[in-house]
């Protein structure tokens, strides 16, 4: 089953916030949100933490930095979790590169907290479209969709009742 993936404004911002920030070169962070039954929901994005090496093809996250985060916001409530990473093409086209694909399996193994982890891949400019990929026997492209705090709260509703 393909799940459904929505993105807060908030996490959304979190990341052009970040993008903004490093113009060329490739940046990147974590995604936490919920799993519902049909759902991922991003519900926050951090950048890759301050000894990241960003390069114009490639980012290496500061990974002291995002497990201390990753149990900072996973502890904010019981439903959220570590659901994946988002990254920017600066250059090139937002698919997975063979790196993104090797990487993205490695840390379905070893880090995300979801049996379908997702990955956003995003351009420079924040008016270039989010892609996101889930691992689902295999990569799959997905089409996000932007939610607000009502939207989030009735998804969050559905997933406290099933």
């Amino acid at each position: 089953m393909i799940l459904d993936v929505y993105i807060t404004e908030k996490a959304y911002q979190q990341i052009q916030s970040e993008v903004r920030r490093h113009p060329g070169v490739e940046t990147g962070g974590m995604m936490i949100g919920l799993r519902t039954p049909t759902a991922l929901i991003v519900t926050a994005a951090t950048g890759p933490g301050p000894h990241a090496e960003h390069l114009p093809n490639s980012i290496r996250f500061d990974e002291d930095y995002c497990t201390r985060k990753a149990k900072q916001l996973e502890g904010a409530s019981t439903l959220t979790r570590y659901i994946g990473d988002w990254h920017t093409h600066p250059f090139t086209k937002l698919k997975p590169s063979k790196v993104d694909k090797r990487s993205f399996t490695l840390k379905s193994i070893t880090h995300y907290r979801t049996p379908n982890p997702l990955m956003i891949i995003t351009g420079p400019e924040p008016l270039i479209p989010l892609q996101a990929f889930l691992l689902n026997r295999g990569i799959v492209q997905v089409t996000p969709q932007l939610i607000d705090l009502a939207t989030l709260r009735e998804l969050k509703k559905k997933a406290l009742s099933t």
